[in-house]
C-alpha cells in the first residue's frame, strides 16, 4: 500500500517507524521547522528527524490544504492517508483523496475527549482508563467511523508525559493492525455515539494555576495531567514579607490519612514532611514531591527546602 504519512510531534514518530516497516510511504508530511523554547533558531520537528533518518521524503507546508500541495498529493496518487497529531485541518479534497481514505490515530477512546488534548483532560478529568482509537476522517474533528480501538489503564502516579509515550506505542500497533484490516477488506466501521462525546480543548498556560480550595484528587490529577506542559503552577506567599514567587508544581502524593478533613484555609502550608510538602486543600491534604522555581531545574521537595526557606504560616494562593 502506498501511503502518505502526516505528523509532527514526538508521539507520532513511533507510528512513522512502525509505518515504514510494514507499508511504502511515499512522503511524509510535517509542520515546518519552528523555533523551540527560547531559541530562535528553527528547529526540525520530531517527525522530521526520524524521517530523515529513514531516508524518506519529507514536505512541510505552511498549509497543507493550499491548491499546490493538494496537486502534489493527486499526483501521488496514495492508497491512504495515515495522520497522527499533524497539526493542521484537512480540507475534504484530501479527505476524499487516497483510496482507503484518511486514517487518524486519536489518542483517546472516541467519542471521548474529541480534540488536540486528549491525553491532558482524561487526566484532568480522573479518568480511570484511556487508549488510542483508529477512525476515519471526516471534515468534522474525530467525529468519523471508528475501525479499532486499544485500551489501557490510567495510574495515579502517571502524568501527561508517561502515558504520552505508552500510547504512542499502542498507537504504532493500532495503526499497523488497521491498515492490514483496510487493505485486505476485513475492516469493520462504527458509528460514533454522539450521546458520550466530550471535548480535550488545546490548553492554555493559565488553565495551569491551581485552585487550592477544589477537592484533593481533582489538584493531584490537575497537576498531573499538565506535567510536563503547559505545567501547572501556584504562587508561594511568604508570611513575613508578602513576597510572592511562582512555583511550577511537578509531582504530588495523596496519603491516605484517618479525618483528612481540615479548618485550614485551602494553600495553607500545614507541614514540612520527610516526604514533601503538604498543603491544605478543599477536603484535606496533599503532599508536593517534585517542584520546579521560576527560571530554576526541577527538584524534589527536600532540594528545593535547602535553598528556599519556607513555613508552615506561608500559602500558596491562586
Amino acid at each position: 500500500m502506498n501511503v502518505v504519512f502526516m505528523g509532527t510531534p514526538g508521539f507520532a514518530v513511533p507510528s512513522l517507524c512502525s509505518l515504514a516497516a510494514t507499508q511504502k510511504i511515499i512522503t511524509v508530511i510535517t509542520q515546518p521547522d519552528r523555533p523551540k523554547g527560547r531559541s530562535k533558531i528553527p528547529c526540525p520537528s520530531p517527525v522530521k528527524e526520524a524521517a530523515e533518518k529513514l531516508g524518506l521524503k519529507i514536505m512541510q507546508p505552511l498549509n497543507v490544504n493550499d491548491e499546490p500541495v493538494v496537486k502534489q498529493l493527486q499526483n501521488l496518487s496514495p492508497d491512504c492517508i495515515v495522520v497522527v497529531a499533524f497539526g493542521q485541518f484537512l480540507s475534504n479534497s484530501i479527505i476524499h483523496l487516497p483510496r482507503y481514505q484518511c486514517i487518524n490515530i486519536h489518542a483517546s477512546l472516541l467519542p471521548k475527549f474529541r480534540g488536540a488534548a486528549p491525553i491532558n483532560w482524561a487526566i484532568i478529568q480522573g479518568e480511570a482508563v484511556t487508549g488510542v482509537t483508529a477512525v476515519v476522517m471526516t471534515a468534522k474533528m474525530d467525529a468519523g467511523d471508528i475501525i479499532a480501538q486499544k485500551k489501557t489503564p490510567l495510574f495515579l502516579e502517571e502524568n501527561a508525559g508517561d502515558i504520552e509515550k505508552r500510547l504512542a506505542s499502542m498507537g504504532a500497533d493500532l495503526l499497523v493492525e488497521t491498515l492490514n484490516l483496510v487493505e485486505t477488506g476485513k475492516a469493520t466501521y462504527t458509528k460514533q455515539d454522539e450521546r458520550e462525546v466530550t471535548f480535550a480543548p488545546k490548553l492554555k498556560k493559565e488553565d495551569g494555576l491551581i485552585p487550592w480550595s477544589h477537592e484533593t484528587k481533582k489538584i493531584h490529577n490537575l497537576i498531573r495531567g499538565l506535567t510536563p506542559s503547559p505545567g501547572a503552577y501556584t504562587y508561594c506567599l511568604k508570611n513575613d514579607t508578602k513576597e510572592k514567587k511562582r512555583i511550577i508544581i511537578l509531582k504530588t502524593q495523596i496519603h491516605d490519612m484517618p479525618n483528612m478533613k481540615t479548618s485550614l484555609n485551602p494553600g495553607m502550608i500545614n507541614e514540612i514532611a520527610q516526604c514533601g510538602i503538604h498543603v491544605a486543600t478543599g477536603d484535606g491534604f496533599v503532599c508536593i514531591t517534585q517542584l520546579q522555581p521560576e527560571g530554576k531545574r526541577a527538584m524534589n521537595a527536600q532540594e528545593y527546602l535547602h535553598g528556599h526557606k519556607i513555613t508552615v504560616e506561608d500559602m500558596l494562593v491562586s
